[in-house]
């Protein structure tokens, strides 16, 4: 029978007379302590236990000495040659007899070959405290390494007791002995054996040693904790519950799990882990028990309230029964009996199946359609893998195409396979012929190679026509697949930020410094994958965490390298690519990163990011620059931060309800918490064109688009500029095309129609009345500038309406056209000019009339040679006419390149000027009409301003007055808002219809016209107006 006592000594050192006679020991004095002491009684099993109990309490000793408790902690009988013990409820084998006799451990009974063993059982209570005590200021010494030495056996007998006096105090203490020292100052390693213990005991009495040795301490203790593991194996993807428990109230601070690859993570509440704590339990809850989750798992607990740093351990090993990834594969991947001339022929064909090594012992099978009976079955292991592979045959002349199936049991039955089929090449069928790497390949298939200097594999479609199409990589450089998984550990639980996050950002940044190494979609996928994972385990981390300066600089480099203008390519998806639009998963990405960030009062710049952060002060505005683009707003928020990103916004997905690009750098502003107005100044990437709207937008994450809600544009007029009413991505959008007015085309279509018709009818109507009008050298200019204009005014109508449609007609028709239209519209305006100078002539000089000769001269020199000079000119400067210097091919006109720059002012200012001779004309025959009104008071006003108005009306279209409203529209910008459109309506309604206006006003509104007309077609009217005016003839000569 073995025993356990507890005995207490009172008063001085002396021996222990019962004790000694049955183990030999030697009690001394500690002062006020505990020891507990082991020994083997032998008796008859007749007598009963209480009476044993009984006669060892009632021992008297020599010394006060005495014997609190008797505890019975294993039973053994003789059984045959061997003995059988059986450890007491509450009680477990001891270490030594859990390494003698292995089987024995996890049992309540065993059997033993002999007594020598000494098969104790302890309590299940028991705790072995290992601890370190650093004393400050003690000089290590390299004899203190040798057990031997005088130097160690002194310092352990100086320390030794002094830990025995404080920690014998302890109920139920055991004992405690000095393991080493070690350098670091003087480092003591100690370890201390208990049964039951109070943690809050142990962290007092280890306070009051630290007090007592100026010393600190650090203790782990296993046997607090209690640990319960599901007993496995357990199965694959099935849900599991791990729980550590302790008897008193602690804070439990961490699960740690312990991997047979020898990685170690801190388990934390991730997408496959929920850990749920409370003062006395921490519980994992496990949503899919796989190969990630295997090991060792440890709980540690500290003191609820102690300085002391004591870690109380438990530790278990969950078992899980694993299913491995397979990876099926067939080689060749395309069997080719396209060049057999025997439909006989079997073709030889490997089919392996790769899995990652460990130490499950799988069972597996093959099944196989339209192959010969495997030749072989082979099991190769290769470094980090195991490769199952069979050799078989396919025939060719089946009609069916082979399938090769692996199947994979663990040792609970639960069973994973992978199929491949196996497309052979017939004689008949499509295929892709070898190129570089890539084998024969069938019609409609895809092949696959696995990658050479990276992980993963490259994809390259066969089409249905026998045809390759582009190769697709989805090959990840190992270390940011390395970095990837470990953010994705973090993710599902594995790991705290807190611990891995400045590693993770730092690897990332040395992984993308160089971007020829990264130079592919699915290394710039996998980097932002990393900054998208990281981002959401810290917003995810229950502790609020925040990265410091070092990890948001590593994370900015790192993001600011992905935007490098030599990866523009590779932020491309391909078409068979699902892509859900990696660049937003980048904004998020980064925004969210720096909003978890402790940002300075400063600027963090890098090549393609910017970060500025802005303290708000009292009464004033907080004003942040990134990239030469203003951000100003006022908050009370503690920190405004703005980022700014080139190049990002070619990759965020383009409006697709709108014709518009994005104008500017995608600039994002955060406050932290709520919302706030705020005013933006960009630098617009291209200049503005006239008449091209600007949008200010936000990027919708729940749309996933951009969206001009709640922003707001300044106008042409400060175009630059942005105002919003909410915090988010913003940037802006310009329009492609210039804003067009509803039915402005339709009216300027409609209109140049009848202008053409209307022309017409003015050259018939000179035609008819030629003879009846043109009476003199004066009438005979006039009539001769009316056919120039309205011829000049006619072809480029013509043009115009033929040119109306550019894309339609050739390029070179489109450059005639404009050279047609720049010299024929001069040539009307210039025809003009020699009007209104004709009449103005005539206004002046009343008495005076030009010789037809010398008005002819001119008008031809100056309405033709002018403008044929001045296109001539204009033609050769602007590159001999080129396309987008010269004219446009958008509208087939002459290029507008902002103030008084592009060829359109070669045009503009000829006709500003002769506009405005035009106009002071119009304005000298209006003071003429005044001038009898004003010396002689006998006129009627009504009169007076029915001959002003009459002569503004009829001297308006033919002097091209009309055409003022287009100085107008060059002043307003279309975007201006509704000025702008009048403007713009009224020069499209006056110029459109201008050949019509001047057949009203010049030929219609001209009285002798108008006779000469009547008369050439006979009509009744004009008799009645002879006949009457020779009766007024008649009665003025009769007074």
């Amino acid at each position: 029978m073995i025993l356990s006592g507890e005995t207490r000594k009172r008063g001085y050192k002396m021996k222990t007379l019962l004790l000694l006679y049955f183990l030999g020991l030697t009690c001394n004095k500690v002062g006020n302590s505990t020891k507990v002491y082991y020994m083997v009684l032998r008796t008859e099993a007749s007598i009963p236990e209480e009476r044993i109990l009984s006669i060892l309490k009632s021992f008297k000793m020599d010394n006060p000495v005495s014997v609190d408790t008797l505890k019975v902690t294993t039973d053994c009988a003789p059984l045959r040659n061997n003995t059988q013990c059986t450890c007491r409820p509450g009680h477990i084998w001891s270490v030594a007899v859990c390494q003698s006799s292995p089987n024995c451990c996890k049992q309540q009974n065993c059997t033993f070959e002999t007594i020598k063993t000494k098969p104790m059982c302890l309590p299940e209570t028991r705790v072995t405290v290992i601890g370190k005590l650093n004393i400050a200021g003690k000089v290590y010494f390299e004899s203190y390494s040798n057990p031997n030495s005088k130097e160690y056996k002194d310092l352990h007998d100086e320390l030794l007791p002094q830990l025995k006096r404080v920690y014998s105090t302890l109920k139920s203490f055991d004992d405690i002995h000095i393991t080493g020292f070690s350098r670091g100052s003087v480092i003591i390693a100690f370890e201390m054996n208990l049964n039951n213990m109070s943690p809050d005991d142990l962290a007092s009495k280890t306070a009051e040693l630290e007090k007592t040795l100026n010393s600190t301490f650090t203790l782990e203790t296993a046997g607090v904790v209690e640990i319960t593991v599901p007993e496995g194996p357990v199965k694959y993807d099935s849900n599991q519950t791990i729980l550590c428990q302790t008897k008193e109230d602690m804070k439990p601070i961490e699960w740690v799990l312990e991997r047979s690859d020898s990685k170690t993570f801190d388990v934390t509440t991730g997408t496959d882990a929920t850990v749920i704590s409370t003062s006395r339990e921490t519980t994992i809850l496990l949503r899919q028990a796989t190969e990630i989750w295997e090991g060792l798992y440890t709980c540690v607990f500290n003191p609820k309230s102690s300085n002391v740093t004591i870690k109380h351990k438990a530790s278990a090993t969950l078992d899980i029964a694993l299913l491995p990834h397979i990876d099926i594969s067939s080689t060749p991947q395309f069997p080719d009996c396209y060049n057999k001339n025997n439909p006989n022929v079997r073709v030889f064909v490997r089919v392996q199946c790769e899995i990652k090594n460990n130490t499950e012992n799988y069972t597996v099978t093959w099944n196989y359609t339209n192959t010969e009976t495997p030749l072989n079955e082979q099991k190769d292991v290769t470094g980090n893998a195991i490769i199952y592979r069979i050799d078989t045959t396919v025939s060719c002349n089946s009609l069916q195409e082979p399938d090769v199936t692996c199947t994979f049991m663990n040792i609970l039955s639960q069973e994973k396979n992978a199929t491949v089929n196996i497309p052979v090449i017939y004689s008949d069928s499509k295929f892709c012929p070898a190129e570089g790497v890539w084998s024969n390949a069938k019609a409609d298939f895809t092949a696959v190679l696995k990658c050479k200097d990276g992980v993963g594999k490259t994809q390259r479609r066969c089409s249905s026509n026998g045809v390759w199409k582009e190769e697709i990589s989805n090959c990840v450089n190992v270390d940011l697949h390395d970095i990837l998984i470990d953010s994705q550990n973090l993710g599902i639980g594995l790991g705290t930020v807190e611990k891995n996050s400045a590693n993770i950002f730092s690897r990332l940044k040395s992984s993308t410094d160089k971007s020829e190494t990264i130079n592919t979609y699915a290394n710039v996928n996998a980097s932002v994958s990393i900054l998208f994972t990281m981002n959401n385990a810290i917003n995810a981390s229950l502790t609020n965490y925040t990265l410091n300066k070092a990890q948001l600089q590593d994370a900015l480099i790192s993001s600011s390298n992905l935007l490098d203008s030599s990866l523009e390519n590779s932020w491309i998806s391909k078409p068979d690519r699902a892509n859900i639009s990696m660049a937003e998963r980048y904004l998020i990405s980064v925004e969210g990163l720096v909003e978890q960030s402790d940002v300075e009062n400063n600027t963090y710049q890098h090549t393609n990011i910017e970060l500025n952060g802005c303290e708000p002060q009292p009464e004033k505005h907080c004003v942040n620059k990134v990239f030469n683009v203003t951000v100003i707003m006022r908050t009370s928020s503690i920190m405004v931060k703005t980022i700014g990103f080139k190049s990002l916004n070619k990759y965020l997905p383009k409006p697709q309800q709108t014709d518009a690009d994005p104008n500017s750098i995608v600039v994002s502003t955060s406050i932290g918490q709520g919302s706030a107005d705020i005013s933006i100044d960009f630098q617009l990437i291209c200049k503005r064109p006239r008449h091209h709207k600007i949008q200010c937008v936000y990027w919708d994450f729940t749309k996933s688009q951009w969206s001009d809600e709640g922003c707001k544009w300044s106008g042409p007029d400060n175009e630059n500029h942005c105002e919003c009413t909410h915090l988010s991505s913003f940037t802006t959008l310009m329009s492609k095309k210039p804003d067009n007015l509803p039915y402005m085309k339709e009216i300027t279509y409609v209109g140049l129609g009848v202008s053409i018709v209307s022309l017409l009818f003015c050259l018939v109507i000179e035609c008819i009345v030629w003879k009846s009008v043109v009476k003199s050298s004066v009438s005979y200019c006039r009539h001769t500038a009316h056919i120039n204009i309205c011829l000049c005014l006619l072809i480029a109508d013509c043009s115009f309406l033929a040119s109306a449609f550019p894309k339609n007609i050739p390029e070179n028709w489109c450059q005639i056209f404009v050279v047609v239209k720049h010299l024929c519209y001069l040539s009307m305006f210039f025809w003009m000019l020699c009007l209104s100078v004709m009449v103005l002539h005539q206004m002046i000089f009343m008495f005076h009339q030009m010789s037809k000769k010398f008005c002819l001269g001119l008008c031809f020199s100056v309405g033709y040679c002018c403008p044929l000079l001045i296109v001539f000119i204009t033609f050769i400067t602007y590159n001999s006419g080129q396309k987008d210097y010269y004219y446009s091919s958008e509208d087939c006109w002459l290029v507008y390149g902002g103030f008084l720059t592009g060829s359109i002012f070669a045009f503009v200012l000829p006709i500003g000027t002769i506009v405005v001779v035009n106009v002071f004309c119009m304005l000298v025959v209006i003071i003429r009409l005044l001038r009898p009104s004003l010396e002689v008071n006998t006129k009627d006003e009504k009169e007076v301003a029915k001959g002003i108005l009459k002569a503004v009306i009829l001297l308006t279209p033919i002097f091209g007055g009309t055409w003022i409203f287009g100085f107008f529209v060059m002043i307003f910008d279309i975007t201006t808002g509704p000025i702008a459109y009048l403007v713009n309506y009224a020069f499209t309604l006056l110029n459109a219809f201008q050949g019509l206006f001047i057949l009203l006003t010049a030929y219609f509104g001209e009285k002798p016209i108008r006779v000469a007309l009547l008369k050439y077609f006979n009509l009744k009217q004009v008799q009645s107006a002879v006949s009457q005016s020779s009766k007024l003839a008649s009665t003025m000569k009769t007074k």
